[in-house]
Order: C-alpha cells, then sequence, then structure tokens
C-alpha cells in the first residue's frame, strides 16, 4: 500500500506534468488543449470562491488582493495579480495553515490548471522595449581589464561599490552613474593604463599583503614545499629597481612570550630564496632574561628593510616559515580553534611591498607583450603601429569592428601622449581613452531601422556575443566569438548552441559557481555575520570560517556545473569540497593542508546546499541560531515562494526571563513569540523548515544538545502539506519529491544573472518552459543555460511603441 506522502508525490507529478501539457499545447497553438482550459474554468474556480475570496475581497482587501469582482475569463489581463497567487499556492504559503485547508489533489490540479491559463494567455510583454544601458560592474571591469591588457587589478580599490537589486549587483538598472562616478572611472583608467604600460622612472610607491583568517600551521599553495603558514601574494612591480619588504611584528610581547623555539622565517621571490632569518630560540629567550631593554625591537628589526632588486612586472612575494616538527601544546587549557594548541608556532600577519628606489628601466612583462604587437625601437613605423596597436585593443574593448570616427578619437588621445612623452607615451594615453570611453563601460543595443512601433526583432550578433559572454564568462568576448558576430553567424541556432557548450566547458565559466551561486544564495550576507567570539571561539577570530565556506560553495557548484548534472543535485548530492580548517569544522579528521579537496560526506545531513556552512552560517544570527532566517531562505532560494514581509511593530524574540535559572531553547522562544495571533500564520510554514536544521548551530557546526538549555536538539516539525519532518534528511527529501519546483528557482536566478534584470511576472511562461523542456533532458545545467540563451527575453526586443519609450532608445541607441 502506498503511504499517503508517496501519493501525494504521484499526484502533485501527475497534476503538474498535465499542466505542462496543457501550457505546452496552448503555445503550439494547441487549440482543444485550450478548450480544455476553459471547460475546467468553473470547476477550478470553484477553490477561489471557497477558499479566497472571504479575506481578499474589495472590503477586507488581504495582502492587496481582492477576488471577489474577478473570474477565470480576468486570468489573463491580471496576470501579475494570478502570478502571485501561483507562487503562494506552490510554496503553501496559502490559504494560512491556521485556515481551512483544501486537498492536496485540489490544490496541484488548480494551480497546474492556473499556470496553463496564465501561459496560454501571455503576450508579448517579456519582449522588452527599453534599450537600457548596461554599465560594467566592479567584476566585469576587473576580469575585461585581465583579458584585454593581461592585468589583475583589484577594482574594488579603483571603482565605487555597485547597487544590487534582488540580491545581483549586475541589473542594469540599478548600475547607476553620477558625476563622482565617472571621475573615479577616469582615474581607474589612468591607473590601470600606467600599470599596463609601465614607466621606467615610476616613483616609489607601496602596498600591503594582509593574510587571510585562520591558522598557519601547514602548507600554503603557491609557497616552497617545505614551508608552512605565511602569505604569498603576486606584487606588480612598475619598473626594474630596487626594492623593500617589511614584514608585521612577529614577536609581541615584552616578556618574551612563546620565544622558547627557532622559527625559521624566509622570504622568496618566484620561489626562489631571497632572505632568511630566526626568530625565537636559546639566543632571543637570553635577549629577554638578561638584557630584556630594547629586546622586542631588536628581534622585530629582523623583518625589516628587506632590499632586494626585481625586474617590472608581475611576480609572487611569499614570506613564510621553514616547517619543523611540533607537538601538541603542554598548556593546561586546550585551545578552541580546531586544529590548533601546537606549540609556540608564529602567524605572518603581513607585509609590505615597497619601491621602485633608483629604478634602472623596463624589462618585458605580460601587459607589454599583449599590448606591443609592433614597437618604433624594433624599426616599425610609428604611426602605423600605433594604429595597429590602437585598432586591435580597442575593437576587443568596445567589443566590436572600429569605426573611423572611433578610431580618429583614440588616436587623438595617442597624439597628445606622443607630443608630451614619446610613443609609449601615446600608447598609455590611449588605452586611457578607451578604458574610459562609454564604448567600453557599457552594453548597449541598437534599434535597427525600418520598423514599425511594437515590432519585435532579433538582437545584433555583435550585441549577443557580448550578452553571451557577460552571462557565461563575466568578462568580453573572445576572438571566436566576436569573428562569428562579425560574419553574421553567430545568430544561427546551431552555431549558437555549439559556441554555448564551447564557452561552458572553458575555464572562465567557473564565474558561474562563484559569482552567480554567491548572489543567487544571497551570501554575501556572511559579511554581516562576524561569529561572536564569546559564544563561538571555534569559529572567529583566526578560526573564522566564513572565506573557506565560501569557496566550499564555489567549489561544489561548479562541480555540478562542470559534470553538466541535474541542478537538482545541488540539494542531494554527497561530496563537498573542503580544507583542514573547514573538515575540522564538520568533523572530518581525514583532510590535512589549506587546499580544497573533494571528498565524499559520510554525515547525510551534509548533503548539498542546505549542509554547506556558508548557507547554514549566512541564515543566522552571529550569536544564536534562527529557524525563522533558515525557513526564510529555504521559501525564498529552494522553494522560489518568498514569505511576506513581517507586519510593523513586531516585537523581537525574547531572549529569556531574567531572574530565573532556567535556560530555554530557541524553540521554545519560538513558541511564545508565535502566541501572537498575527505572527503565527506565516511563522507556521517557515518554523518547521528552520527547526529542521537545528542540529546545525549559528556557525553550522553539528551538535545534540543545546549549549545553554542541555537537553537534546528537536528538529521535528510538520509541513504544511502534513508531511513531518524530523531533520535535514527529512526536509531535503521533502524538498526535491517535486523537483520542477527547485529547479523553476534556479532557472529564475539564473534567468536574473543571464539578462542583467529583474524577473518579472510576465518572464513566468517563459521560465515555466524552460523548466519543462529542461525536464526530458532530466534537468541538466547545460538544457537550461540554453534554454535561458534561446529565449525571446535573451534574443529578441521589441520597438518601442510610447514615444517617450522611443526617445529614450533612440538617445541610447546613438549614444551607442
Amino acid at each position: 500500500m502506498i503511504g499517503r506522502n508517496a501519493s501525494l508525490h504521484v499526484l502533485k507529478v501527475a497534476f503538474f506534468a498535465a499542466g505542462a501539457s496543457l501550457a505546452a499545447g496552448c503555445g503550439q497553438g494547441g487549440g482543444n488543449d485550450a478548450a480544455r482550459l476553459a471547460a475546467d474554468a468553473d470547476q477550478q474556480w470553484a477553490m477561489v470562491e471557497r477558499y479566497c475570496i472571504d479575506c481578499h475581497n474589495s472590503a477586507e482587501y488581504a495582502g492587496e488582493l481582492s477576488f471577489d469582482s474577478l473570474g477565470p475569463q480576468d486570468i489573463g489581463e491580471h496576470a501579475e495579480l494570478f502570478e502571485r497567487a501561483v507562487r503562494k499556492l506552490r510554496g503553501r504559503l496559502m490559504p494560512p495553515p491556521t485556515e481551512p485547508q483544501p486537498e492536496e489533489a485540489a490544490v496541484f490540479s488548480f494551480v497546474s490548471w492556473l499556470e496553463g491559463t496564465l501561459d496560454a494567455a501571455a503576450g508579448m510583454k517579456h519582449i522588452p522595449e527599453q534599450v537600457v544601458l548596461h554599465r560594467l560592474n566592479r567584476k566585469e571591469y576587473a576580469n575585461a581589464v585581465r583579458d584585454l591588457l593581461a592585468v589583475d587589478i583589484d577594482s574594488a580599490e579603483l571603482l565605487p561599490q555597485d547597487d544590487r537589486a534582488n540580491g545581483f549587483d549586475n541589473i542594469a538598472r540599478a548600475l547607476q552613474v553620477s558625476p563622482s562616478f565617472i571621475e573615479q572611472y577616469i582615474i581607474a583608467a589612468r591607473s590601470v593604463a600606467l600599470r599596463a604600460v609601465g614607466r621606467p622612472d615610476a616613483r616609489p610607491g607601496s602596498q600591503t599583503y594582509n593574510a587571510a583568517p585562520g591558522m598557519q600551521h601547514t602548507h600554503i599553495k603557491g609557497l616552497p614545499l617545505g614551508t608552512r603558514g605565511g602569505i604569498v601574494a603576486e606584487h606588480v612591480f612598475p619598473s626594474d629597481g630596487e626594492y623593500v619588504i617589511d614584514i608585521a611584528d612577529v614577536a609581541r610581547h615584552i616578556w618574551g612570550n612563546d620565544m622558547e623555539f627557532e622559527n625559521s622565517l624566509v622570504v622568496t621571490l618566484d620561489g626562489k630564496l631571497l632572505y632568511e632569518t630566526v626568530v625565537g630560540g636559546e639566543a632571543d629567550m637570553k635577549r629577554f632574561d638578561q638584557v630584556h631593554d630594547g629586546a622586542l625591537d631588536a628581534i622585530n628589526s629582523r623583518l625589516k628593510n628587506i632590499r632586494f632588486n626585481a625586474t617590472a612586472g608581475p611576480h609572487k612575494v611569499g614570506v613564510t616559515f621553514r616547517r619543523r616538527t611540533f607537538a601538541e601544546s603542554d598548556d593546561r587549557l586546550q585551545m578552541f580553534l580546531p586544529g590548533g594548541g601546537q606549540d609556540r608556532v608564529y602567524r605572518i600577519s603581513s607585509f609590505q611591498v615597497s619601491g621602485p628606489y633608483n629604478p634602472t628601466g623596463l624589462s618585458n612583462t605580460p601587459s607589454r607583450e599583449r599590448i606591443f604587437s609592433c614597437h618604433p625601437n624594433n624599426g616599425d613605423d610609428e604611426q602605423l603601429c600605433a594604429d595597429e596597436i590602437i585598432s586591435r585593443i580597442g575593437a576587443q574593448a568596445y567589443r566590436r569592428p572600429l569605426s573611423e570616427a572611433d578610431l580618429a578619437e583614440i588616436l587623438q588621445y595617442f597624439n597628445d601622449g606622443l607630443a608630451d612623452n614619446g610613443f609609449e607615451e601615446g600608447i598609455r594615453s590611449a588605452i586611457t581613452g578607451i578604458l574610459a570611453s562609454p564604448f567600453f563601460l557599457y552594453r548597449g543595443e541598437r534599434i535597427p531601422e525600418g520598423l514599425s512601433p511594437g515590432e519585435s526583432y532579433a538582437i545584433g550578433d555583435l550585441e549577443l556575443a557580448s550578452k553571451l559572454s557577460f552571462f557565461l564568462w563575466n568578462t568580453i568576448p573572445d576572438d571566436e566569438l566576436v569573428d562569428l558576430a562579425v560574419r553574421g553567424e553567430l545568430g544561427n541556432d546551431a552555431v549558437l548552441k555549439q559556441q554555448v557548450d564551447r564557452m561552458l566547458a572553458d575555464p572562465r565559466a567557473s564565474s558561474l559557481g562563484s559569482n552567480f551561486v554567491y548572489q543567487w544564495l544571497d551570501l554575501q550576507r556572511l559579511d554581516e555575520v562576524v561569529p561572536d567570539q564569546a559564544v563561538f571561539p571555534y569559529a572567529s577570530g583566526n578560526g573564522d570560517p566564513r572565506a573557506g565556506f565560501l569557496m566550499e560553495v564555489a567549489l561544489f557548484a561548479q562541480s555540478i556545473f562542470d559534470a553538466d548534472r541535474s541542478v537538482v543535485d545541488l540539494m542531494t548530492a554527497d561530496h563537498t569540497y573542503v580544507n583542514e580548517r573547514v573538515a575540522l569544522h564538520y568533523g572530518i579528521r581525514s583532510v590535512k593542508g589549506e587546499r580544497f579537496q573533494r571528498v565524499e560526506l559520510e554525515q547525510s545531513a551534509r548533503w548539498g546546499l542546505l549542509g554547506k556552512g556558508a548557507v547554514l552560517m549566512a541564515a543566522a544570527y552571529p550569536n544564536r541560531t534562527s529557524p525563522v532566517l533558515r525557513g526564510a531562505f529555504i521559501l525564498e532560494h529552494i522553494s522560489g515562494t518568498p514569505p511576506a514581509a513581517p507586519p510593523p511593530n513586531v516585537e523581537n524574540l525574547p531572549e529569556g526571563d531574567i531572574g530565573t535559572t532556567k535556560a530555554r531553547t530557541v524553540r521554545d522562544l519560538m513558541a511564545l513569540h508565535r502566541e501572537n495571533p498575527v505572527c503565527a500564520s506565516c511563522h507556521a510554514v517557515m518554523d518547521p523548515l528552520g527547526f529542521a536544521l537545528e542540529n546545525f548551530d549559528a556557525t553550522g557546526a553539528w551538535r545534540d544538545r543545546d549549549r545553554y538549555a542541555g537537553t537534546l536538539i528537536d528538529a521535528s516539525g510538520e509541513l504544511p502539506d502534513g508531511t513531518a519532518i524530523t531533520g535535514p534528511d527529512d526536509l531535503r527529501e521533502a524538498l526535491v519529491r517535486n523537483p520542477e519546483q527547485f529547479v523553476q528557482t534556479f532557472t529564475e536566478g539564473l534567468m536574473t544573472y543571464a539578462l542583467g534584470r529583474v524577473i518579472a511576472y510576465y518572464d513566468m511562461p517563459s521560465v515555466r518552459r524552460i523548466v519543462r523542456r529542461a525536464a526530458e533532458d532530466n534537468y541538466r545545467f547545460s538544457s537550461l543555460v540554453w534554454g535561458i540563451v534561446n529565449s525571446e527575453q535573451f534574443r529578441m526586443r521589441r520597438v518601442p511603441e510610447r514615444p517617450e519609450t522611443q526617445i529614450t532608445a533612440q538617445n541610447a541607441s546613438d549614444a551607442l
């Protein structure tokens, strides 16, 4: 006999499949399916009259929704309202759990019918009619400069912070520009051009490099084998000359604490030994015991004013310690930090590189090799060489062939620089002009001539190449994409599909695993959740695991994407990527060192995204867990059914009763909170989801007991559909029982990222169509990507119908 939950799952799949079939048929002009939808209208609308109109009417107007004056014939005209209804019903947010509930089969049947009706009534609004100039954000700018000039920059130091919309930093309408922004972009262009070309007479400057959080007991990638801890940084030396390294103080206690053992410190340049000294040991201990005065400064002075010569360009500078054997601490108390407690080893916190002093010229660098394909010093004609360099770099930066006007404008910059200080200064000036140009900083689309208002058209191949590249690579298109676009071949479906497959296999597509996933899951909130050191000493300070958690999520997601697995595996995969610090936090003892490596997870609670420390920590407070935040996270980012905003003046969660000795669990405190009827309806949906993850503390570490109350964690609950859950495994199973729900949420996020605009109600028929087609390929990642790239939203535009929109669009077109 099939159990209740299994039966509901069968019904759910059947009804959603039926709805998908109806919608697909209507989208292809299937008259019979449209007739079936219309025939079912009165029967399906009865659910609205029975369960919705009592609250959502013109008098009460609950949730600013009213159905009493509407009927099934009005669904297409009021698509925005009914798309909201679909979300509420899919997430079982409505009817509220405190109100009478329809049968599950009736809900699934109604949702399928409603979605089919909405899909059948879809118009052309999903094809945008406004041309919005799309500014490069910080990451896109840095990646474009890297691919254009072979220069790595920290865009956060050069450019203002980007505004976000719906968690994404690449939304065109949010990327506004003020006069101060323009000034910063000009300054950034000058700085990048100077770094790329270099100057033989560069002035001295300095750059400080700080260590990442964490202990420094193991080898760090990029430093020589046989070393432990320290920092390795790629420093760009502006010219040949003498430079100085100053290392932050290692000895910090006037009484010579931790000086018992020798620590051999080494400085390397591109892996070769540059300098070596010793901190600690018998001689230093005597200095503290017998001399004392000036001992601290004398020891730290060994780490200052380390002089060396270097050639121009990027070089890896390392400061580290020779690895030695060491034993567990003999201190009376064990350290809180996992993996800590190894006796008397020092840590490098930062170092500074300054110079050049006495510059001697310019050696060849990767950026100069990229720029100077010819040079008058090699006997090339100065003007012809300038034309060749500027035409090549300008076309790559503007993502299209240069016009005569483009070339003339950039050559003017070159001539100004040439007159000031010769050929290389002219090229530097030209590159500054290119990087400060709106043709580099903005993406836009031209409106073809001869089209009528309201008429749709395919965007040009060059615009398509740029859009595709920023979606999949987060940077400018490569030569192959641009060449296909110039020849007019990229718009061919077969060619475009081949390019999508090629780009997904390219290492640059790793931006999807980090940049997209971070924003889709709102993991930037981790910056605000600084673990409370008094509550979580094992996950704060040098033991802060947040950077490792973010790397884990990026590598985990990218492993799903690279293998072209079903995106549902993001919820269920039984592997992850950890280094020693993250592994110890998860209770895994078999991983050593800083390098992240793939491990198969024995603890099933850690499977998928819901077992990842980044997700668990981002949906918590610095000092305690929050079932509400975790439940809301699941509703918004996993189910795609975000809860309503809390009503105003809601009291905070009580922290306990002052004057009593009985500690309360978070569940006990939430029970008090839910006694407020205003709060009960939403919390009845959110809280069971969050309580299922309550075995994970606020830092994502597993626990069996509440640390304050001393009682066993109760992770049980009941979902709105009646499903009983007792922890992470049950929750995960319930969430993927209908995989279409998660895949649709994922697709909405990916489409937002791809289009650079927030998904609206009129996009939902297209989203559902993409998901249905991907279901035929087991929801493989590449199928969803291709569905988005091949969508009308991605490839089509409409000529504006309203005069004011026409002016805006035409101005944008003329500007480009």
